[in-house]
């Protein structure tokens, strides 16, 4: 098992982004090498119940890359999410031009030795760090990651693309709701509505709505849009829009934890381009892409944050 790399000064731009979120999320990230892609993946056991991943192509984070395994040359490894955001904010600050990183193992003490992901670079100072490892994880536990990471944008009829604007204030709701009600209820509908309520003492106590979001696949877009802001809108009327929606079958409905929303939407801290929601056809699940400007240049693979909030038993919905 072999790996090494040199790590571009647009892959520590990128780690840094994301690995804040993951260090918020929980103590524990697994990170998945393939010959094409960085993963950067927790499961439910790690986040608090979300399952999230962040995605590089090799080409957008190595100058060179090099892997080699028994396993489809793929390796998997799991770390402490606050060391290795401790090791990048110490390449951004040393002002790293050169950094590379590969896997080893070190004697740390007679008999035992240890593996390690080596950092080592050059800036305004060389430096040489280790961030120690579990693993490399075994082949079970890297098609768990594998399926992590595969399961996302599957299940759900479309999605509702939301702007910054319209994400952060998402965010700000669900910030909103956490003094309210452990359980908020979330529709989209294919006019492009995306409706958020919480309720305490079976009423509802708070909720939002925000209009004029493109749909994806266009295909799936019902209406022409018409721009309203939400904040024109009063609480009769988005009642009734979303009934109607109901009746016809063109909303889709999901009722998640709160506080899980707000952590998932924490994504927006990320400094995305925008970000799409979509609900599961069975109420499973919600799912959350954040999307950059990067990709309009290298592509849509290039990078992407994913996130997938688990649905709660759905009995006596507000919003039915």
């Amino acid at each position: 098992m072999k790996f090494k790399c040199t790590l571009s000064s647009m892959g520590v731009t990128w780690l840094e982004r994301f690995v804040p979120i993951f260090d918020k999320m929980g103590k524990e990230l697994s990170v998945l090498f393939t010959p094409e892609t960085l993963h950067l993946v927790q499961g439910a056991a790690d986040s608090g119940g979300l399952e999230l991943h962040a995605d590089l192509l090799v080409k957008e984070a190595f100058d060179e890359y090099k892997i080699a395994s028994n396993n489809e040359d793929k390796i998997a490894v799991k770390l402490e999410t606050a060391t290795l955001y401790r090791v990048l904010r110490g390449l951004v600050g040393s002002e790293a031009t050169h950094i590379e990183v590969k896997l080893i193992k070190r004697v740390v003490r007679e008999g035992l030795s240890l593996p390690f992901l080596n950092f080592a670079s050059t800036g305004l100072v060389d430096i040489a760090q280790d961030v120690p490892l579990g693993g490399p994880l075994n082949s079970r536990e890297l098609s768990d990651l594998e399926r992590i990471v595969q399961a996302n944008v599957v299940n759900v009829p479309y999605w509702l693309n939301l702007d910054r604007h319209a994400t952060e204030g998402a965010h700000q709701a669900a910030e909103r709701f956490k003094a309210v009600g452990p359980r908020t209820e979330l529709a989209t509908t294919k006019a492009g509505s995306l409706h958020l309520a919480t309720a305490k003492g079976g009423s509802v106590t708070l909720g939002t709505e925000y209009r004029g979001l493109p749909v994806l696949p266009n295909a799936e877009d019902q209406y022409a849009r018409g721009g309203v802001d939400d904040e024109d809108l009063n609480p009769a009327g988005a009642a009734e829009r979303l009934a109607e929606a109901c009746a016809s079958g063109s909303a889709a409905l999901v009722a998640v934890n709160t506080k899980q929303l707000w952590k998932g939407l924490q994504g927006v801290h990320t400094n995305p381009s925008n970000a799409m929601i979509g609900v599961a056809s069975n109420r499973g699940h919600m799912e959350l892409v954040f999307r950059y400007d990067r990709q309009t240049v290298n592509g849509p693979d290039a990078v992407g944050l994913f996130v997938r909030v688990p649905g709660e038993i759905d009995e006596d919905m507000i919003f039915d």
